[in-house]
C-alpha cells in the first residue's frame, strides 16, 4: 500500500511540473497510466496422506481329500480274489461277498 501512495505522489508531483512548463512549450500530452497489480495466485503444495491399512481375514478354502490309487498286484489263479475283500478265494469262506470273511 505504501509503495502504490508513493507511486501516486510521484505520478501527480511529474505532472504539475509539467503543466507548469505546459506555456513554454506549444503541445503537450500528458498519460498517467496506475496499473493495479492482478491478484497473485499460488498453487498449493500437494500433500501426500498414507492411507489407512485394511486387514481382511483371508477366505477359507476347502480342498478336496486327495484321493490315493493303490495298484494291486496281478496275482495267479491261486491268489484270486472274486469279492476283493482282500482275502484269496482259497481261504475265503464266501468268495462271492465281500461283506463276509
Amino acid at each position: 500500500m505504501k509503495k502504490i501512495l508513493a507511486l501516486s505522489a510521484a505520478l501527480i508531483a511529474g505532472t504539475s511540473m509539467m503543466l507548469a512548463a505546459a506555456p513554454a512549450m506549444a503541445r503537450v500530452d500528458v498519460d498517467v497510466n496506475l496499473g493495479v497489480p492482478a491478484p497473485l495466485y499460488v498453487a498449493p503444495q500437494p500433500v501426500y496422506v498414507q492411507p489407512r491399512p485394511v486387514y481382511v481375514a483371508p477366505r477359507p478354502v476347502y480342498a478336496p481329500e486327495p484321493v490315493y490309487y493303490v495298484r494291486r498286484p496281478h496275482h495267479h489263479h491261486r491268489w484270486h480274489d472274486r469279492d476283493h475283500d482282500g482275502v484269496p478265494d482259497r481261504f475265503d469262506h464266501h468268495p462271492r461277498n465281500p461283506y463276509r470273511d
